[in-house]
């Protein structure tokens, strides 16, 4: 028979493997979070009408997200800040973007960067509707040290549509892949995006970047699959989706299916973004026309 000490050492450690199996289960779960954006509803919308919507709040850190739409003239106000760097990403409709006392059209499927520390409005005209999302990214001191730098760079207007938007490969994806890069490293500290777009079948080969938290969002037409350390959810068009932090992840097409989503990252670090040279390799888009 055992002794009641013997017995109590035996019941600790019971507690303890039972503890640390729920704690390693824990641990090795992941999950993808997403949250569908609805893009129709302007069709139905009386004039006048105007939404702003946080999407997947507190998901990245220093990062927000805000859905913006409108039908029939109305007008977003932003004041110039130190604190972040903000960027468009237009899905429906047109609208004009106004900085300094300059206009810029912006239509569906268009980025816009807007200059560093700028107050800029967002003008809808009373026949038009728009929808684009913001992103803001939170700046902090080694952020504004490196803007400083380059002051003039930072303090241009860039607005370009998707399909103008310089192209890129990279070994994880195939030959027939189109990627495009929007946002180049160096545009906004520790801030990157680009797209990428295929048919089925084909696949995003699996890869890992601790250096970064990731965000996709699906384009016209897409229905992919996106998996995360065992992970997988189904990416479909105008859904916000987040890739783990660190996780090994990847994504496929089935065949008729479209895979066709932008990519953003957002760097721990000023010394992670070396990532997106070392892995995106420029297309010579004239070179390759001769």
């Amino acid at each position: 028979m055992n002794s009641p000490a013997a017995s109590w050492r035996m019941n600790i450690g019971v507690f303890a493997l039972i503890l640390f199996s729920l704690l390693t289960s824990c641990k090795e779960k992941t999950l993808i979070h997403s949250e569908s954006i609805v893009i129709d509803h302007l069709d139905k919308a009386a004039k006048g009408f105007n939404s702003r919507k946080n999407v997947l709040p507190g998901e990245v850190a220093q990062v927000s997200v805000e859905d913006i739409s409108g039908k029939g003239s109305f007008k977003v106000d932003e004041p110039a800040s130190v604190e972040h760097y903000d960027v468009l990403l237009s899905v429906k409709g047109n609208a004009v973007i106004e900085i300094d006392g300059k206009s810029y059209s912006m239509g569906a499927f268009y980025i816009a960067r807007i200059p560093y520390n700028k107050h800029y409005t967002i003008q809808v005209s009373e026949d038009s509707t728009f929808h684009c999302l913001r992103l803001r990214k939170s700046l902090d001191d080694p952020d504004r040290a490196v803007i400083a730098k380059d002051i003039d760079n930072h303090s241009k207007v860039y607005i370009k549509a998707i399909k103008d938007c310089p192209m890129y490969t990279e070994d994880i994806k195939s030959a027939k892949t189109i990627n495009r890069m929007l946002l180049a490293e160096g545009m906004v500290p520790r801030f990157c995006m680009g797209t990428v777009t295929t048919g089925g079948p084909d696949k995003v080969g699996a890869h890992k970047h601790p250096m970064l938290d990731q965000l996709f969002f699906g384009l016209d037409g897409c229905e992919c699959r996106v998996f995360a350390d065992g992970a997988e959810a189904v990416l479909k068009e105008n859904m916000l989706l987040h890739i783990p932090l660190a996780s090994t992840h990847s994504s496929s097409v089935d065949s008729g299916k479209k895979l066709n989503y932008v990519w953003m990252d957002f760097f721990q670090s000023l010394e992670g973004q070396k990532y997106m040279n070392e892995q995106h390799k420029m297309v010579d888009t004239v070179k390759k026309a001769k």
